[in-house]
């Protein structure tokens, strides 16, 4: 009576089709999980820490149809043009329902000129720990969360702002990331919360 060996031709063929089906199976359960991510404007999905090239990621996540986020428009820009070149800044829109041509409109309307992400899986969100936008987050060169909250303190509640702000601390925290000192303490923003279901 003949016992088939381990070179028998049918094991061979056995033996690797397993091994292929096994690995498609687990291939196939690897893609069914969506992974979070941001995208650009134009659908591809984007990583602003690629592209920093070993220089501090400031991330402000604004909406647009926040009053306080508007209000601070102009603020943004400066900031954005101020440290042109020594950090990358990206403005963020985590809002679901901000399309494309909603954002593009948006940033004719006030004005921005620097990069912009969409998030609508809220990838960036977890990452920088904001909760309402206006918000900032922080990172320095090694992509480490220095700072995440308020751009400064001139909403002390919603629908009560000062005359001008008193404290800085989104270029505090620029400052703190570019010279290696002490970044300010993460202060939560005031503004409209992001959401994680709209």
């Amino acid at each position: 009576m003949h016992r088939p060996g381990l070179t028998s031709p049918r094991l061979l063929f056995i033996l690797p089709s397993r091994l292929a089906a096994a690995f498609l199976l687990l291939a196939l359960a690897c893609s069914a999980a969506p992974q979070k991510t941001a995208l650009h404007l134009d659908g591809t999905r984007a990583d602003p820490f690629l592209t920093a090239s070993g220089k501090p990621v400031v991330l402000i996540f604004v909406r647009t149809d926040c009053p306080i986020s508007n209000r601070y428009a102009p603020l943004i820009q400066r900031i954005s043009s101020e440290y042109s070149g020594k950090v990358a800044v990206w403005l963020v829109y985590p809002s679901r329902t901000s399309t494309a041509e909603k954002i593009r409109q948006h940033e004719h309307e006030y004005g921005y000129k620097l990069p912009t992400l969409r998030d609508p899986q809220h990838a960036l969100v977890a990452q920088a720990q904001v909760q309402v936008t206006p918000e900032a987050a922080v990172f320095d060169a090694n992509h480490h969360l220095l700072y995440h909250g308020r751009i400064d303190d001139l909403y002390q509640d919603f629908g009560r702002a000062r005359p001008a702000a008193t404290t800085h601390e989104l270029d505090d925290a620029i400052q703190a990331a570019l010279t290696g000192k002490t970044p300010p303490p993460n202060t939560p923003g005031v503004g409209c919360f992001i959401a994680e279901a709209e």
